[in-house]
């Protein structure tokens, strides 16, 4: 369905842009789409889709915040753990030395004189 729906958005589009009568078949195009939006069908599909949202929220929402907390104690265990084990001077993790400054001669960082940019 989506694919058909971007398939005629592309063709309108297409349309639009390469017709030689320009603004005429902008509003000619634009008076369908609102009214194909208008239509009864189409109102109806949209309204179960706002139904089966309202419907799925809630439990959308209870899924969120558990993964949520979840992650929360994920993340402060990890703290924790990091925080309790000390590093090879005798200190604890949080103390650390920051790494190294990479050495500038590394492929990495290297920047080769015979590329050139476009």
């Amino acid at each position: 369905m989506k694919g058909k729906l971007l398939l005629g958005v592309g063709l309108a589009a297409g349309y639009v842009l390469g017709s030689r009568s320009g603004r005429a078949a902008y509003e000619k195009l634009k008076a369908r789409s609102t009214e194909l939006w208008q239509s009864k069908p189409v109102q109806d599909k949209v309204a179960a889709a706002a139904g089966a949202v309202k419907d799925k929220a809630p439990e959308v929402s209870e899924q969120l915040t558990e993964a949520a907390r979840r992650a929360g104690t994920v993340i402060s265990s990890a703290v924790h753990r990091d925080a309790s084990q000390p590093n090879a001077t005798g200190g604890s993790a949080a103390e650390k030395t920051p790494p190294a400054v990479p050495d500038p001669a590394s492929p990495a960082t290297h920047i080769d004189p015979d590329i050139r940019p476009y």
